[in-house]
């Protein structure tokens, strides 16, 4: 797997704050800041209004004629987006928290591969710090950061938990804002001569640095150096060693390993690996799921020892067991897995991954577990019928209802009553690997 594959999850983010009121002057004040936004290079420039009650075409005249919209309470809240690829959305904040006033920019732009396009990461790099110099101009900075948005959760900054804790010099990201009063601590002269690819001295006191070119090499072993290096000299008390080992165990996470999943349910540990993605510990779950290897199938018994159907009406129960349970469990399921109204073995491990990782077993009472039982059994069922040439051989106790497929007898509500068990259980006793083990001990079959 490539590193793009392995991180495809991944974004850009640019959050900025201040400790002025955005609508301190009202909408012409909030219009020196529109200023700013509208200066977006034009592959990123936003053009809808979100957080109104309807997506608008965006313009000053329909923000301010929809400005009622924007508040919730005292909080002010106004979103952007735009409509084109990159999927590139702005939000601008502003409220009075207990520790004071706190504005907060954040832009955000999807997939973080848009700066790696050869030959336009660093005119790309570019246009985001002339936006920050912007905003700049007309909204006092405390402090900023501009950043992968998995990195930067994984980091220990203190913003990464709580969007409105202090500013702290914690990390060092690719793209920095240090305001008058961190600069402060920092002490100015020390500030500007932080060891950085670039730096400088913004309005209003606020100074901006880079680590590096561009934000795309952030775990690279040359920018966690430059990170590094940056940290200590800003925070004297940190050792290099220990910083930079942090830091490169960090990178691991975004350091592609290869997904050896058992094949028989390979499909459903990938998806939850994609799911979780690289803040959910993508890497330390491969490993898990590498190792990972579901019980043996045991519903079935042999054909010879099958008992003969007891049930009153054979073709009667059949039906039930095709058309009420099985179109149960697809009227219960097919808005979230459309796949289960298709006539496809592709629809089993979908069901199978949303059992599992949506907890199933533990959402349902005993009374709906009985009804999901019969229902993923009947469903189960159908699958063997139709596409392994199977036939039913129906019981009065449904986990005994079998389904013949050459020498074996296979018990699909059985297996729906394991897959029900416990919160694990629809992985370990899934539909797809009975399903695929019944298949291949079939062999090639004519479908009815």
């Amino acid at each position: 797997m490539s590193s793009d594959e392995w991180n495809k999850r991944d974004s850009f983010v640019l959050h900025l704050f201040s400790a002025t009121h955005l609508m301190a002057r009202g909408f012409e004040g909030l219009e020196a800041v529109l200023g700013a936004v509208e200066s977006l290079d034009a592959e990123l420039r936003l053009d809808q209004i979100r957080h109104t009650r309807r997506k608008r075409k965006y313009s000053r005249q329909v923000l301010r004629e929809h400005l009622h919209e924007a508040y919730i309470g005292d909080v002010f809240d106004i979103m952007l987006a735009r409509s084109k690829p990159p999927d590139t959305m702005l939000t601008l904040t502003s409220s009075e928290y207990e520790t004071g006033i706190r504005s907060v920019l954040k832009l955000g732009v999807i997939p973080f591969d848009f700066f790696r396009e050869p030959g336009r990461g660093e005119e790309r790099a570019e246009h985001i710090i002339s936006f920050v110099r912007a905003l700049a101009a007309h909204l006092p900075l405390s402090h900023g950061f501009g950043h992968s948005f998995a990195d930067f959760h994984l980091s220990s900054d203190p913003l990464a938990e709580d969007i409105i804790a202090p500013p702290r010099i914690q990390e060092a990201f690719w793209l920095n804002v240090y305001g008058p009063q961190l600069v402060e601590q920092v002490g100015r002269q020390r500030m500007l001569s932080t060891p950085a690819f670039h730096l400088e001295e913004l309005p209003g006191g606020a100074v901006l640095w880079l680590t590096r070119p561009t934000p795309v090499d952030f775990a690279s072993e040359e920018a966690r150096l430059a990170q590094a290096r940056a940290m200590v000299h800003l925070r004297p008390e940190l050792g290099l060693e220990s910083t930079l080992a942090a830091l490169r165990k960090r990178s691991l996470e975004f350091t592609p390993i290869p997904m050896e999943f058992d094949p028989l349910v390979a499909d459903i540990l990938r998806w939850e690996a994609d799911f979780q993605g690289l803040l959910g510990g993508r890497r330390a779950l491969v490993e898990r799921f590498n190792r990972y290897h579901p019980p043996p199938v045991s519903e079935w018994i042999p054909t010879s020892q099958a008992p003969a159907p007891d049930v009153d009406d054979v073709k009667a129960a059949i039906d039930t067991y095709h058309g009420l349970y099985a179109e149960q469990l697809i009227a219960l399921f097919h808005e979230e897995e459309p796949l289960v109204l298709k006539d496809s073995t592709d629809a089993l491990p979908r069901m199978d991954f949303r059992l599992w990782h949506y907890h199933w077993p533990g959402r349902v009472d005993d009374e709906q577990r009985e009804i999901l039982v019969r229902a993923l059994g009947g469903w189960l069922g159908r699958f063997l019928v139709y596409f392994l040439g199977g036939n039913w051989v129906p019981r009065k106790k449904v986990e005994e209802a079998a389904v013949i497929v050459g020498d074996r007898a296979w018990l699909p509500f059985l297996r729906a009553r394991h897959a029900l068990q416990g919160p694990e259980a629809p992985l370990d006793y899934s539909c797809s690997q009975f399903f695929r083990v019944a298949q291949q001990l079939a062999g090639p079959q004519p479908r009815q």
